[in-house]
């Protein structure tokens, strides 16, 4: 579906920009960065990851979970991912807020890295799959979305842009996997894909898996 395939490649730019907060991160706790640096992070996640990307997720790819492949709006993944949008935005603000206190701004550019990884992780290896699987056995042949605006694409050469002038740089502090249980809502707020959304055709069949 060709609306996976945009993500696929969106999270590409997320990856590298995250480890791009990382670096000035670095830099900013040595003094070696400007105000202007932390407005350019907060445009490109504001306009482009929250304003493109997100949206795209919320008002395209969800509704049709729940429509097509009757997934529950109100439990397991999709109010995981939507408090995980909450969460980025309000972090966003926050490293808008530290503009001019590169400390506070390194502290805050850290941990929304983190959150951006664990975010893009837990999609690209549960929520993205198991959704596409879903929407085909809802007779949902294709999903797509709409191209970014203006703003928005100007946004994400921006982002290009960050990476080039803060090369990506990984965060042995971060904790990045595979699956449900690398997700920091598994078991908290989230059973996990197989409880929450698994029926029980599905039960049976990976039961019989298992078995041999």
């Amino acid at each position: 579906m060709q609306l996976f395939d945009d993500f696929a490649d969106e999270h590409q730019l997320v990856d590298r920009a995250s480890g791009s907060l990382v670096r000035f991160a670095e830099r900013a706790n040595r003094s070696e960065t400007m105000p202007r640096d932390v407005l350019d992070f907060v445009h490109f996640l504001r306009v482009y990851v929250g304003g493109y990307h997100h949206e795209r997720e919320e008002q395209v790819l969800f509704p049709a979970l729940v429509d097509r492949a009757e997934v529950p709006v109100d439990r397991g993944p999709i109010p995981v991912m939507l408090a995980d949008h909450r969460a980025s935005a309000a972090m966003v603000d926050e490293l808008e807020a530290a503009a001019g206190d590169p400390a506070a701004a390194a502290v805050v550019a850290r941990r929304l890295a983190h959150h951006l990884w664990e975010h893009a992780d837990k999609e690209d290896s549960v929520l993205f799959p198991e959704s596409r699987q879903r929407l085909i056995r809802g007779g949902l042949a294709n999903l797509e979305g709409r191209p970014p605006t203006p703003e928005e694409e100007a946004a994400r050469e921006l982002g290009v842009q960050l990476t080039e002038r803060f090369p990506p740089l990984d965060d042995h502090e971060a904790i990045r996997g595979d699956g449900c249980v690398a997700c920091s809502a598994f078991a908290v707020t989230c059973g996990g894909i197989e409880k929450e959304w698994w029926n029980d055709w599905e039960h049976e069949y990976h039961r019989t898996l298992d078995e041999g």
